[in-house]
């Protein structure tokens, strides 16, 4: 029998987790329950980007979703060596980008392809970089995916931080409803 985490405990596990993982970073964590579940949204700017910051957070989730069945699933985790399942279904890491850390992006873009011009934070913003191609070498890319790739990258930090909170988390699989079952495991593990 596993203990149920309500969402609202689940959102304060993934604050205490990012606050020890990512020093210094604002985070916002908003937690929203509704009839088909329950979710967490976390948002915060520049600093780590968002592959570090699900590293952290996604083992907090509390399902998977198989999109071919129309299935969602539970998944369960040992919390200080309790069976668990975490309150909130889905844990969605939403990064914005400040002027500047755009700028670097797009600077960092016409470098590597070599182009004439050096495109603004407000071109990209306003979406004027998405017709615009950078060159052969960028494989039919236009300069706004690539600023977009840039950003994705981008980070203030080389590696996560250890987090004492996230440890005490250890994903223990899911129901086992569907092909993607296994596949959500490997996701979080």
């Amino acid at each position: 029998m596993s203990k149920h985490v309500s969402c609202a405990d689940t959102a304060k596990l993934i604050r205490q987790a990012l606050k020890e993982a990512f020093k210094g970073v604002k985070f916002t964590v908003r937690s929203s329950t509704y009839s088909g579940g329950a979710s967490i949204n976390i948002g915060w700017t520049d600093g780590p980007n968002t592959a570090q910051v699900e590293a952290v957070a996604k083992r907090f989730s509390g399902a998977y979703f198989d999109g071919q069945q129309d299935y969602k699933g539970c998944t369960f985790a040992l919390l200080d060596g309790q069976v668990v399942r975490f309150g909130a279904d889905f844990v969605f890491c939403t990064r914005t980008h400040s002027a500047g850390l755009i700028g670097k992006a797009c600077a960092s873009v016409a470098r590597r392809f070599g182009m004439a011009f050096v495109p603004t934070a407000a071109d990209f913003k306003a979406g004027r970089l998405h017709e615009i191609y950078a060159s052969e070498s960028a494989w039919g890319r236009t300069v706004g995916q690539l600023v977009r790739e840039d950003l994705a990258k981008r980070s203030d930090r080389l590696s996560v931080g250890h987090s004492k909170t996230a440890a005490r988390v250890i994903y223990l699989g899911n129901d086992g409803h569907s092909e993607v079952a296994a596949l959500a495991g490997e996701a979080v593990a």
